[in-house]
């Protein structure tokens, strides 16, 4: 069974997590292609799917901003939850294509998990990056002080199979009880679940898992649904991840979004046994 809510505050987002948004429409590949290094450039044109390729892109150009301008968007105040920054070519023109080249998004030598990191200088650097996708949108995140992840998605309906494979009894349940047989609803909590879950799998503490694991990933301790009100900004409440013998608490952060849900996910005080 899913473990009750708790509204104890927590400090999962308290030292600042920055998040850059960007529609992936507005991103020219002419445009940025000499914001990228070297070895930026090779794994671009690996690529052979365009509309991938440009989300690569427009991933990359979010989270290179996002470090190059962390300082000042640092300051803005965020009540312990994320900042959110949406970003448009205006914002990218900020800095020099040569000041985008020195800061690199690549699978970081010196980590074990196969996630980007941030590359200064051709030093890597201790500050976490996660990125996400839609088909229009892509999104970074900046953490400094402990790992954050985030994943992004469109909310939309699947086919029945999905939901049966991917979630678990409890978390069926859980949607049925709060969305009152709502079809929109219920498509915005799976999604929510769906994300958690991604958000999950990109954690430095978690067990080298891929997407086919999902059901092996039980998110207990959701809050009530009244919290999660379509609005503006992002709500946060703590929940528990549980994967095979481990169980981890983490901070949540999400948007409240009709159309698609972000979520951004740090843990609080390490893995539980």
């Amino acid at each position: 069974m899913l473990a009750p809510y708790s509204a104890k505050p927590h400090p999962a987002f308290s030292e600042g997590c920055i998040l850059g948004l960007l529609e992936s429409s507005e991103v020219r590949e002419e445009d940025y292609l000499p914001c990228l290094s070297k070895d930026e450039r090779q794994r671009f044109f690996e690529i052979t799917n365009h509309p991938r390729r440009v989300s690569w892109l427009s991933g990359r150009m979010a989270a290179k901003y996002v470090f190059l301008s962390r300082l000042e968007l640092a300051q803005r105040s965020a009540n312990g939850k994320p900042i959110l920054v949406r970003l448009s070519p205006a914002d990218l023109r900020a800095y020099s294509a040569w000041m985008y080249q020195k800061i690199e998004v690549l699978p970081n030598r010196e980590s074990a998990t196969r996630y980007p990191g941030f590359i200064w200088c051709g030093e890597p650097q201790k500050e976490s990056i996660s990125l996400s996708h839609t088909a229009a949108l892509s999104c970074a995140c900046f953490s400094l002080d402990k790992p954050a992840s985030i994943d992004l998605e469109i909310t939309t309906s699947r086919v029945d199979a999905f939901y049966r494979y991917t979630f678990t009894k409890a978390e069926r349940d859980w949607v049925a009880r709060h969305a009152n047989d709502d079809a929109a609803g219920a498509n915005w909590l799976f999604t929510l679940l769906w994300t958690l879950k991604e958000s999950a799998l990109k954690l430095d503490t978690a067990d080298e898992l891929g997407v086919w694991d999902l059901p092996r990933i039980e998110i207990e301790n959701l809050p009530p649904c009244g919290t999660l009100i379509p609005g503006d900004g992002f709500v946060s409440f703590r929940s528990r991840v549980k994967k095979r013998s481990r169980v981890i608490d983490v901070g949540v952060a999400v948007t409240r979004n009709c159309d698609h849900v972000l979520t951004v996910m740090s843990p609080l005080s390490g893995v539980v046994n």
